[in-house]
């Protein structure tokens, strides 16, 4: 099982072209894998391409900014530096560049074809996306975002899903369904397919003991098929739920509970606590560093206290009463 690997650091550099205000600082998470000129070689094809069709006010932390009242209200670049960086020769940079835009601009123009006032025609393309709720703040908000929370410390975001590349759903386009908020999100949750996600199941050794753990894998789809857990993968959920770990948008890691081994879970955080914590910050889009304990179609944060080498877990009132119950 692959984790995302980068590296924390940062570098501060700008420029102001043609009344643009070109931030060249490599975010953080870049630092260590891309070199400087090559990052700016990035940002400035980017801006070229981007201003053949839109008005580009400035890119600062690695997003470029539009000006008002166009279609997009900004482009990040994480995801298009990734592939560069996984593309080992440089010199065929500018052509995962132009194809990356390419993409991108098909599914807008995909998006304009729709007739968005008409529900049934965009209901099979809905799609939910985890997102840290900083996120969300930062790129318009929930005056923009259609959202709700599910996990704490994130947001579930209704998008939906076109040819090579997610959009989200404005507040204006959903309002104007007149259709309940929790009827469309249940609609895009059924929408995702577990056969776009990798699964795999380990034994693993935990301080002597073996406990089973599942991995699901998949940039696009692996957070959004564990909301529906019990749906998407029923297998995975033992007899009092499971411990899931969300640590970014690719990545699931979960340990069900079952009452003939009813405290692996404690040996699954302790044993993976600093692994979630790694994915989750050397990932471009991180979703959570906690875990949380699914069941019956919801999930509640878990306690995790750590001092030095040891972790103590504290399960929630409702998984600590069935483990109660179960004692003789």
């Amino acid at each position: 099982m692959k984790i995302q690997i980068a590296v924390l650091l940062w570098l501060v550099s700008s420029l102001s072209v043609m009344g643009q205000v070109i931030d060249y600082t490599i975010p953080g998470i870049f630092k260590d894998d891309i070199k400087r000129k090559d990052y700016r070689m990035i940002v400035d094809e980017s801006v070229r391409i981007i201003a053949e069709r839109y008005e580009v006010n400035a890119v600062k932390e690695g997003t470029i900014i539009l000006g008002e009242g166009q279609e997009m209200g900004a482009f990040n670049l994480d995801n298009l530096v990734l592939k560069c960086i996984h593309t080992t020769d440089r010199s065929g940079w500018p052509g995962v560049i132009q194809t990356h835009y390419r993409a991108i601009f098909e599914s807008l123009d995909a998006r304009k074809d729709l007739f968005w006032d008409h529900f049934d025609n965009v209901k099979p393309r809905l799609a939910v996306r985890l997102y840290e709720e900083s996120f969300v703040i930062q790129n318009g908000g929930f005056d923009y975002f259609v959202t709700k929370t599910e996990l704490e410390g994130t947001l579930s975001v209704l998008m939906l899903d076109l040819p090579n590349a997610f959009t989200p759903v404005s507040r204006e386009i959903f309002e104007s369904w007149e259709l309940p908020e929790e009827e469309v999100f249940a609609i895009a949750r059924n929408n995702a397919d577990p056969n776009n996600v990798e699964m795999v199941s380990e034994e693993i050794d935990a301080n002597g003991a073996n406990i089973m753990v599942s991995f699901l894998e998949g940039e696009d789809y692996a957070s959004s098929v564990a909301l529906d857990l019990h749906r998407n993968f029923p297998g995975l959920v033992g007899d009092w739920g499971s411990v899931v770990a969300i640590p970014n948008k690719g990545l699931v890691a979960i340990c069900k509970i079952s009452k003939d081994k009813p405290l692996d879970f404690v040996k699954f955080i302790q044993k993976f606590k600093s692994s979630i914590e790694k994915a989750y910050g050397e990932h471009p889009r991180p979703v959570s560093r906690e875990f949380f304990w699914y069941y019956k179609g919801k999930f509640t944060k878990i306690n995790v206290i750590q001092e030095g080498d040891n972790i103590d877990v504290i399960s929630p009132i409702g998984l600590a009463d069935l483990l109660t119950l179960e004692k003789p």
